[in-house]
């Protein structure tokens, strides 16, 4: 068991050493998301799972988009929901791959923060086409800033 730990911990501290020296991913929303979000990857759960990392960001004046390359996944497989606390998204994925000895189920899990304040998360979108699922969250209408006068008394 001791072993184990410190295999594991290696391997925690491995990754920790090689994400804070590497450069930073374009559109990255907190380091420590991207971190945890990394460490969670490397330690598989129960069952298999597929993760093509096929993910785009792009972000404009009017919203937030993210664009999964999902192939295989039905929409009745596929499960997006949002958390109005933790201001995360979570995409569930299932598919079935047949192989020459048979057919496995894949799973695919992976949650995404968008921030309460500049987007408009009730009108958050989720579709798929031909395998690619596209999140689209539109901004909040910023208000203008309102000017006070200033008097000399």
């Amino acid at each position: 068991m001791n072993v184990k730990f410190d295999s594991i911990n290696t391997y925690v501290m491995n990754n920790l050493l090689n994400y804070l020296t590497k450069p930073q991913v374009a559109r990255s929303y907190s380091p420590m998301f991207d971190l945890f979000n990394t460490l969670e990857e490397s330690f598989a759960g129960p069952g298999p799972s597929f993760s093509n990392d096929n993910i785009r960001f792009n972000e404009n004046k009017e919203s937030s988009n993210i664009e999964i390359d999902l192939p295989g996944v039905k929409k009745e497989n596929l499960k997006v929901t949002y958390n109005d606390d933790t201001d995360v998204a979570y995409v569930e994925a299932k598919r079935t791959i047949t192989t020459k000895t048979g057919s496995k189920e894949e799973t695919y899990n992976r949650s995404f923060r968008i921030d309460g304040h500049d987007f408009n998360t009730e009108q958050l979108k989720a579709e798929i086409t031909d395998g690619v699922l596209r999140i689209n969250v539109p901004r909040m209408e910023r208000k203008e800033q309102k000017v006070i006068n200033v008097e000399v008394a």
